[in-house]
């Protein structure tokens, strides 16, 4: 585990700026991500960002109330599309949404058409682990596979904890698988940047917190049990991904 943990500790010496989801909706904080990743076909990368941008214009036409963010992959597999949306518990997707269905009928079968498959997926915001981030155009997702979920949560927690304390500026978002997936992550954080040049900037990261906190033997400790936690196979990736606002949608703007 001496490899994991090291590589682990690196990632969280970075990471540590994004909320995780969290089921209790009586919390302002309490909310619910689905992300939707799309690999598209090979040489479709123009034409479905057209068909893309003509569902954005005809949705916000008829007054649309979702709203919506697309990420483009900059590292791993090309034209992977990632599509973030946001509610506050189950029960709105028993809503309809008049808009979505006018669109769709008009331009679904342009936008499935440049599309080679589709994986989706929910999550928790965990507030408690995470910081606020604004203005960025750019993020790393942090993914981590965990063997014993309860030992992972326990030393995020004390790293965090940490952070918090000493306010930390760059804090993560956190959130939490809902189901599983074969292969898929449990957690992951995600590291904002407003826009790469902020990624050649020296941040202090959590391992640099952690050490001011209780001492290099003591962090020594805290990492060895975080390897511990995760699982033996694919405990961790990453991804990077730069907003694309001209495919995004507020239905706030």
């Amino acid at each position: 585990m001496k490899y994991t943990k090291t590589m682990l500790a690196a990632a969280l010496a970075v990471t540590c700026s994004m909320p995780v989801l969290a089921d209790d909706h009586e919390s302002e904080d309490s909310y619910m991500i689905n992300i939707l990743v799309l690999e598209l076909k090979h040489g479709h990368g123009w034409k479905f960002g057209e068909s893309m941008m003509a569902y954005k214009n005809c949705y916000a036409e008829n007054d649309g109330e979702d709203s919506w963010s697309v990420w483009s992959a900059v590292d791993g597999a090309p034209n992977t599309m990632y599509i973030v949306s946001r509610m506050a518990m189950w029960s709105e997707m028993d809503e309809t949404d008049a808009a979505n269905r006018t669109c769709w009928q008009e331009h679904g079968e342009g936008l499935t058409s440049h599309v080679a498959s589709a994986n989706g997926r929910y999550w928790r915001h965990m507030a408690d682990w995470s910081g606020d981030a604004e203005g960025y155009s750019v993020v790393t997702l942090h993914n981590f596979r965990v063997a014993e979920g309860e030992d992972f949560e326990a030393v995020v927690g004390e790293v965090t904890g940490h952070m918090k304390e000493a306010e930390a500026e760059h804090m993560g978002t956190w959130y939490q698988a809902v189901g599983q997936q074969r292969w898929g992550a449990d957690y992951f954080v995600v590291s904002h940047y407003e826009n790469f040049a902020a990624m050649d900037e020296d941040r202090p990261g959590a391992n640099s917190y952690l050490v001011d906190a209780v001492g290099e033997e003591a962090a020594e400790a805290v990492w060895d049990r975080f390897g511990e936690s995760l699982a033996d196979m694919e405990p961790y990736w990453t991804q990077m991904l730069r907003r694309v606002d001209s495919m995004s949608y507020d239905a706030d703007d």
